[in-house]
């Protein structure tokens, strides 16, 4: 549900106002709203709002440079913005800037030194074998100070391409054109490349060079510090680092991590307390300013209200502030805070691909919490693979408990302890009503269950089923332990499948519309209003049109038996539907209304891919079940792989699309017709402090 908010005045005392800032940050309740100066110029002139500025900008700036210390220290140290580390001894605060200045002098310079030997060993996995040929092949001409060497490298099965050049032919003919015979070629094999140099007079350089580019082969030139060193001084160190920088690089990293666990916790309490005074400026340039007083503008939760008052309690005599109702009909600016059970507070997230409700609105959340879980045990119905996700939800809340998380690198997530927690939640959920489900289709991988007679069809219940048709041909008879009551599988009861799914389409949009029409009214917004009345109405009308036609033979004279109540009532909800289409002045209501239909029609897709998936199932057991009849103890080996390699390709290609399905119907088809994505809220951010490890 959506938390009752409170609207705060607050002004106080220029001289007090960090004080008093800095025990609302603490108390960690109230929105803070920025205050319009604009509209106050004419009165009061003397207010000010926005950016602080003179002496507290300036010890602003110095906070922030401050800050920007810290916070690449950390990150050289490798210590994640938001990991918690054991507490260690916080300096005091005089001592702040020169302890942290004496730990990032030796971050900055153990990072430079990794940065260097990381590029070092890069480039020695690379290079190494083409600088040992240059230095085999210079026989130490790079130290002469007449020759110059000009180092290539090219591909030695190149061919010549459309427009020449590319080969060791093409370069000797530019060579011997710009130089004549005043220069030495040679290349050696270098693993996949050849390795050559150019000897030329140092003053021809330029031309051996204009020659390479003639031919269109380029000059190797080695990066950074191993530009200007001869080849084989280049070659050793490349030689040095591709045998030892590993380890190297090695201690280099233990060190960073040594220096993390001993100095990281402080860093970082001092990191949040930098925040939170640069927080409390911001604070401040959000409210009026004057030469004596300051004011502040926010809301706060109604559950918040206390921890406010207490906050204040010791400045009452430099501060003043008033509550006042949220007003929920002029609600675009009020934060909105989400305040539900335990239950239903782990589906959350699941919403937080959009803005929040508008305040005065409503809170989808526990709607999502019953009914999403539901959808998806009635798509997977298998106790077997129920079982499975419930060993999966174990697992995830078990690594959360731990602080462990989780990489989904194929979808580009990671999982914090928090929100796997939450996931490994709702898959607990997911997977109880698809165990649930599972007992009532009689699903224990695919048709497991019956092969072992734990389910049966019975025929008392259901003497048309297809399988109670073939053993009464067979002149066998169906037995088990636990009858099917729900067997959607079967030709017979597939109808009552698909009705079910349709039955589940009509509440939703009904109820969808029903949320309207009473957000609407409730804030006197009529046009919405009668738009969902009109849509209620319409709805009905195609309810009950498809209702008469298929009761009546599928005839559309059935549509005119007035003798029929269910006509009137039809002609009743399209009567309705044009009143409603008229007072609230949409015509396009006349195509809206088809699209309604569409989305009724659209829970259907509950039943084709929960279909899908238990034909796939049953194949896979069916298949291995077949194989271990078949073939004896051999047959049966193999069955079970056969049977769970399908399975496994099964629920790896269709397990996003079981997930997915029922969240759309409730992102798409459910919520839509609320209003919910035209009518968001801003999100409940109170002004709080980076961490309650520090008081004030």
């Amino acid at each position: 549900m959506i938390a009752k908010m409170q609207e705060v005045l607050l002004a106080g005392r220029q001289s007090d106002a960090r004080r008093i800032l800095a025990a609302l940050q603490t108390a960690g309740v109230m929105h803070i709203q920025p205050i319009d100066t604009a509209s106050l110029a004419k009165d009061t002139p003397e207010l000010t709002t926005g950016g602080m500025k003179g002496v507290d900008a300036e010890e602003r700036r110095g906070l922030e440079r401050r800050l920007a210390r810290v916070e690449s220290t950390l990150s050289e140290l490798g210590v994640d913005a938001s990991s918690t580390l054991s507490n260690s001894a916080l300096p005091a605060e005089a001592q702040w800037d020169s302890f942290v200045e004496s730990v990032a002098r030796e971050s900055n310079a153990l990072s430079a030194s990794r940065t260097q030997l990381e590029n070092d060993s890069t480039l020695a996995s690379s290079y190494a074998g083409i600088v040992a040929a240059f230095a085999d092949m210079s026989g130490g001409l790079e130290y002469s100070n007449r020759v110059a060497l000009v180092p290539f490298t090219l591909d030695p099965n190149a061919k010549p391409g459309p427009a020449g050049g590319g080969d060791l032919t093409s370069l000797q003919a530019a060579l011997s054109s710009t130089l004549a015979d005043r220069f030495l070629l040679e290349t050696r094999p270098a693993g996949t490349l050849s390795a050559g140099l150019i000897a030329v007079k140092l003053e021809e350089r330029d031309m051996a060079r204009a020659a390479l580019s003639k031919a269109r082969i380029g000059e190797l030139r080695l990066p950074g510090r191993f530009d200007a060193m001869p080849f084989a001084d280049a070659s050793k160190e490349l030689a040095r680092v591709a045998s030892s920088g590993s380890r190297d690089l090695a201690g280099i990293r233990g060190q960073l991590e040594s220096m993390a666990k001993q100095h990281g916790s402080s860093l970082s309490q001092i990191r949040d307390e930098l925040r939170d005074r640069v927080g409390i400026f911001d604070a401040h340039a959000q409210g009026a300013r004057g030469k004596y007083g300051f004011a502040l503008r926010g809301h706060v939760p109604v559950s918040g209200v206390p921890a406010l008052e207490k906050a204040l309690e010791p400045y009452r005599e430099s501060v003043v502030y008033s509550f006042h109702q949220a007003d929920e009909h002029h609600a675009d600016e009020i934060p909105v805070k989400l305040e539900n059970q335990p239950y239903v507070k782990n589906f959350e997230f699941l919403l937080n691909v959009s803005s929040p409700p508008r305040y005065g609105t409503f809170d989808p959340s526990w709607i999502v919490s019953l009914f999403f879980p539901f959808f998806f045990g009635f798509v997977i119905a298998d106790v077997g693979l129920g079982l499975l996700f419930l060993a999966a939800a174990g697992w995830m809340r078990s690594r959360a408990a731990k602080g462990g998380s989780l990489s989904l690198g194929f979808m580009g997530l990671n999982l914090d302890s928090k929100t796997l927690n939450q996931v490994g939640y709702v898959v607990l959920i997911m997977s109880l009503w698809s165990i649930l489900w599972g007992f009532l289709t009689g699903e224990f991988f695919g048709t497991l269950g019956e092969h072992l007679h734990w389910f049966y069809t019975s025929a008392s219940m259901y003497p048309n089923a297809e399988i109670v048709r073939k053993a009464a041909e067979e002149g066998v008879k169906e037995y088990g332990l636990i009858p099917i009551l729900f067997p959607r599988v079967d030709p017979v009861f597939a109808p009552t499948v698909l009705l079910t799914t349709i039955g589940f389409g009509i509440v939703y949009l009904f109820w969808s519309w029903g949320l309207r029409a009473q957000l609407s009214l409730k804030h006197k917004e009529m046009s919405h209003f009668w738009e969902a009345v009109g849509m209620m109405g319409g709805m009905l009308g195609l309810v009950l049109l498809g209702r008469v036609y298929l009761t009546g033979g599928s005839d559309f004279a059935a549509l005119g038996n007035f003798s029929n109540p269910l006509v009137w009532l039809m002609l009743a909800g399209f009567a309705l539907f044009l009143v409603g289409a008229f007072l609230a002045k949409i015509p396009l209501m006349a195509i809206e209304i088809l699209s309604q239909g569409g989305n009724i029609i659209s829970f259907s897709r509950l039943f084709a891919v929960g279909l899908a998936a238990a034909i796939l199932a049953k194949l896979a057991t069916d298949l291995g079940w077949g194989l271990g009849q078949s073939y004896g103890v051999i047959g049966g080996i193999l069955g079970i792989v056969v049977a769970f390699i399908v399975h496994f390709i099964a629920i790896a290609l269709t397990l996003i699309g079981h997930v997915m399905q029922p969240l759309r119907l409730h992102y798409v088809e459910f919520l839509n017709p609320t209003g919910f994505y035209a009518d968001p809220g801003p999100r409940y951010s109170p002004f709080k402090r980076s961490s309650a490890k520090l008081e004030p």
